[in-house]
């Protein structure tokens, strides 16, 4: 990722320096997740543009798509792609959904997880 521009949110700006950041899909956010940035459509041989939020980076806390859902965005035909479409955040920081095409980059700063042996309880001694 090549940083050629910043945004004025000071959570961004102390965000962008990171090396943790990740361009995904849409649909490969997981819950936690901090999203940093959407992406212009990008034409052919071009490399994508983010777009910063005016609200900065927020979490995700993905739910089930449902058009019907009366929040007024989720209607929209610009939330429906090709690969169906994902709901990243319901009311935070908007009090709309946050529909978005499954296929749609988005960058984040994934949420720390906890590697599997640390999950797990640590040894006992055995007296």
């Amino acid at each position: 990722m090549v940083v050629t521009a910043t945004t004025e949110h000071r959570a961004s700006r102390i965000i962008i320096p990171s090396s943790s950041l990740r361009i995904v899909r849409a649909d490969q956010v997981r819950a936690g997740d901090l999203i940093v940035s959407a992406f212009d459509r990008a034409e052919a041989a071009q490399l994508p543009r983010s777009s910063y939020f005016a609200s900065g980076p927020y979490r995700a806390r993905p739910s089930p798509y449902d058009p019907m859902c009366g929040c007024g965005v989720c209607g929209l035909p610009e939330v429906h792609g090709p690969d169906g479409t994902v709901v990243l955040t319901t009311g935070d920081p908007w009090d709309t959904c946050d529909p978005w095409p499954a296929d749609d980059l988005v960058l984040i700063q994934p949420r720390r997880r906890l590697t599997s042996a640390r999950r797990t309880a640590p040894p006992t001694e055995r007296t």
